[in-house]
């Protein structure tokens, strides 16, 4: 089953959208509880400037990626379950 929930395009397509549904709801979240507002020049300055905005970008692009593929998989298994 794992094979077969793993090479499902539906799979994949669930990854992505719930990756990027996370990277935004967690990076507002973030944003809001650490700098109490919209603060932009100081996100700017800790986040973006010196080369450290590639951390940052990856950081989201990991830690979406994983959760994405943890709770995709977890529905798909749900799902086919139900079926069965």
């Amino acid at each position: 089953m794992f094979t077969s929930i793993i090479t499902s395009k539906t799979y994949w397509k669930s990854v992505f959208l719930i990756a990027v549904g996370f990277i935004i709801i967690f990076s507002i979240v973030e944003h809001f509880l650490q700098y109490r507002g919209l603060e932009f020049d100081t996100f700017v300055a800790e986040k973006i400037d010196n080369g450290r905005w590639i951390r940052y970008a990856i950081s989201r692009i990991v830690g979406g990626f994983l959760y994405g593929t943890i709770m995709a998989y977890y529905f798909e298994l749900r799902k086919r379950k139900a079926k069965q």
